[in-house]
């Protein structure tokens, strides 16, 4: 957990070191970055403002990262990640919903021989 607390006060770090006028696809990564720690912790704590944060932060990262980059697949996945973490907790059906209009999306961006359709599928599959 020392590392995993560590890890989280770098990407806050590094997330500082990013400001939205200098580079928002770079403010994207840090802030994807951070949500996956915030995400890994909560799986390991329970504590439900790590996974709140990890979604407004993931909701962040989509909104810096331009539609055409092709990581924003990625960043569509992790969000829809949390989210079903969320509604497992929760049973609230509008972050099951999000979670699977996010899946789709990413499935839009990973077409037929993608080598991360799979996950995408499998993730969909779940939450469907």
């Amino acid at each position: 957990m020392d590392d995993l607390n560590e890890a989280i006060d770098l990407s806050r770090a590094a997330l500082e070191l990013r400001p939205v006028e200098h580079n928002k696809y770079g403010r994207s990564i840090s802030l994807n970055e951070l949500a996956i720690c915030l995400s890994v912790r909560y799986d390991n704590q329970g504590e439900e403002d790590d996974l709140e944060e990890a979604i407004t932060l993931g909701r962040g990262a989509l909104e810096f990262c331009p539609l055409e980059h092709p990581d924003r697949s990625v960043y569509l996945y992790s969000l829809a990640n949390h989210l079903w973490k969320k509604f497992q907790k929760q049973t609230v059906m509008h972050d099951l919903d999000e979670a699977i209009e996010l899946l789709c999306a990413a499935l839009e961006l990973r077409p037929s021989g993608h080598p991360n359709r799979s996950p995408s599928l499998h993730s969909l599959a779940r939450c469907l």
